[in-house]
């Protein structure tokens, strides 16, 4: 049997393809807006609500819960983007910068630091949490909590390949194909 060859994917990160990442890793995966809208939807039925029993005060009570459950969402995303954008400033992404190279083999992912002297991280392909495919990235989860981004266009293999690398070597249920 012919031994495939590794495929290398030298990062090279921008603040688009991280605040694209950012956005999918938060509302997506973590699904960490999901608090913030049900408390909204539910402040924003008790303002309807408290309209519809036309008592003394009840349109200041209905204007104040709208307010709230309305502000909330614009606040919560608010203030995800601009941490966002605190994030892109110290991380230095504005015009792309090389932060990691991924190798693929049939062993498994290995993962240099090309920002500092680390040691290699070595993973055999059962140790790899989960793998989505993006229009525009592929998003490596190591852990819950750890991705490396694999952007198109940036291995030494078609866009094609790198997929095909992961769908030969991981269960299907730890892989999330192409999606917008």
């Amino acid at each position: 049997m012919e031994k495939k060859p590794k495929i290398t994917v030298s990062v090279t990160l921008n603040a688009q393809i991280f605040k694209r990442f950012a956005l999918f890793d938060t509302f997506a995966v973590k699904k960490r807006g999901r608090s913030p809208a049900l408390f909204s939807c539910i402040l924003i039925a008790f303002s309807f609500a408290a309209l519809l029993l036309r008592r003394e005060q009840s349109g200041l009570i209905a204007a104040v819960l709208l307010v709230i459950g309305l502000g909330l969402p614009i606040l919560y995303v608010g203030t995800f983007w601009s941490q966002l954008n605190v994030q892109v400033e110290r991380f230095k992404l504005g015009k792309g910068r090389k932060v990691y190279t991924v190798w693929l083999a049939e062993e498994g992912v290995t993962v240099r630091n090309d920002q500092r002297q680390e040691e290699l991280l070595q993973l055999a392909w059962p140790e790899i949490d989960r793998v989505y495919q993006r229009r525009d990235c592929v998003y490596l989860y190591v852990s819950r909590e750890k991705a490396f981004l694999l952007p198109n266009g940036q291995s030494d293999a078609s866009d094609q390949a790198v997929w095909q690398m992961f769908t030969e070597h991981m269960q299907a249920e730890r892989l999330r194909g192409l999606k917008g």
